[in-house]
């Protein structure tokens, strides 16, 4: 196989910085890659798009330094950008919401850009010049995956209702590879889709290279379909950190192993190693060890060798207990389940979904055995160590549904002043992670989660502020303490409609 790759997710808030990626290209070929993917979505400043690009941004003159800089360590530097899904970035920009498939009367709510317009035709076009202009690898990524909104504006609907959705499918990306073959460089795509709609591979020009992303199975069934097809294919597993609260071990340790063994078989021109969504409360510098580990061990190391050399004997002992010690201690964080913590915790944008979630777990015995194990974490590590991040989350998280269990406990015997102390000590414990996630902005990770932490604990000081505000019962109604924390709480309704309705 001559790929060995992995590819950066810039897209969730990130902003690296060219120094910081000019370390990670040396450090790459360092440890046995000779690829980097630089997954872009909206976090490139497209010059046909300029009101997308937020502050942070990689500018076309910073991928043309990491560009020179990549043939100076002797790895690949390979855009990754959409053009047909995962396109809310643009459609949720000022200027952009013209893009959206649909649905017609929620644009805002439209993951995906119109297949069938020439506008955005035209508009996707730009932005693959725009990456040609910059990068200059022969590779550029066109995206491509999980458009599951294909026929959902009228004109779509109509060409489904005539040539199916892999009809409307391969002849938009048939036409942008040739598009892009026409320039003299070589598409890409991720496969999924032409695996869900066989029927719009014959669309797809057979220079194109197929990415099969499998991160639950090895990909010898797809790759062996899509190779049988003529396809150029890389195989492609994930660090388990996109369904995690930190990142499932062993989960990553499998599905690196089996695409490694299943994409020698097949004759699959490489690997390419995916890591997704940093960002919720998330560190990145803290999975890197893990990255460049993957690239050892796909060049004959063992494990846990492969980790100690890129992270140290500390970074890994206390990796074993994040990834693999800390999800076995609680079925809420178990593998097989979906980043439940960060998901309930920060993305619903109200911290009391996490206690509603985890209430039956976290203050009993379980909550002890992740309090115990993130005690055993911290004592492998030494200080400054990026793993502190994840390890304070789990604390915290803990913490804090352990004190709102206490404050729904003072409501229910009409303690008042005892449940705000509860949830004020609740607060407390949500703010003990703002320094992490400072550090982890000045370090190129996201710099939209201290607003995310503002939100939940501006949420908090509006529970407290609705209790304050209830009169002593004195044996007449008062709203249950669930529906008292959640969003759309309005007082005095006590059907909780507003509740209801979200």
């Amino acid at each position: 196989m001559s790929l060995l790759a992995w590819m950066y997710d810039l897209a969730r808030d990130q902003s690296p910085g060219v120094e910081r990626l000019e370390d990670w290209l040396k450090r790459s070929a360092a440890a046995g890659y000779n690829a980097l993917g630089l997954y872009l979505e909206h976090r490139f400043a497209y010059p046909s798009a300029p009101w997308a690009a937020a502050d942070g941004a990689l500018t076309p003159e910073d991928a043309r330094v990491l560009a020179r800089s990549a043939r100076r360590a002797g790895v690949r530097l390979i855009p990754f950008l959409n053009t047909l899904g995962h396109m809310e970035g643009f459609i949720g920009s000022r200027g952009g919401t013209w893009l959206a498939e649909g649905p017609p009367d929620q644009p805002l709510l439209s993951l995906q850009m119109c297949p069938s317009r020439a506008e955005c035709r035209d508009f996707a076009r730009a932005l693959v010049a725009d990456a040609l202009a910059a990068f200059d690898d022969e590779w550029v990524h066109l995206g491509g995956d999980e458009t599951r909104q294909l026929g959902q504006c009228p004109a779509c609907a109509q060409r489904v209702a005539r040539i199916g959705p892999g009809g409307l499918y391969g002849e938009y990306y048939g036409d942008l590879c040739r598009w892009v073959l026409a320039r003299g460089r070589r598409p890409c795509l991720w496969a999924d889709m032409l695996l869900q709609h066989p029927d719009a591979l014959a669309c797809v020009p057979r220079e194109t290279v197929l990415f099969d992303w499998q991160y639950d199975q090895g990909p010898a069934e797809t790759t062996g379909r899509l190779r049988a097809q003529g396809f150029d294919v890389v195989c492609c597993p994930a660090l388990h950190t996109f369904d995690s609260a930190w990142c499932f071990l062993g989960l990553t340790q499998q599905n690196a192993d089996q695409h490694a063994l299943e994409a020698r078989e097949c004759g699959a021109a490489g690997l390419c190693l995916t890591t997704w969504e940093f960002t919720g409360l998330s560190s990145f510098e803290s999975i890197l060890p893990l990255v460049m580990a993957v690239a050892r061990r796909w060049r004959g190391a063992a494990w846990h060798d492969a980790i100690v050399a890129e992270g140290g004997a500390g970074y890994a002992a206390a990796a074993e207990i994040l990834g693999r010690e800390i999800p076995a201690a609680a079925a809420f964080l178990a593998p097989g389940t979906w980043r439940q913590l960060r998901r309930h915790l920060v993305f619903s944008q109200n911290p009391f979904r996490l206690w509603l979630a985890w209430r039956d777990e976290a203050p009993g015995d379980a909550g002890e055995r992740v309090l115990s194990l993130c005690d055993a974490a911290e004592r492998a590590l030494p200080a400054g160590s990026p793993l502190h991040y994840p390890i304070e989350l789990h604390r915290r998280a803990v913490g804090w549904v352990r004190d709102v269990q206490a404050a729904d406990g003072h409501y229910a015997r009409g303690e008042s002043a005892a449940c705000v102390a509860a949830l004020e000590r609740g607060a407390a414990q949500l703010e003990r992670l703002r320094p992490f996630v400072e550090a982890a902005a000045l370090g190129g990770g996201s710099r939209v989660d201290g607003a995310r932490l503002d939100v939940l604990l501006r949420h908090v000081g509006e529970v407290v502020g609705r209790i304050r505000a209830l009169e002593p019962a004195g044996g007449r109604w008062l709203p249950a303490f669930e529906w008292l924390v959640m969003d759309g709480y309005v007082p005095g309704e006590q059907p909780g409609w507003g509740v209801r309705v979200r």
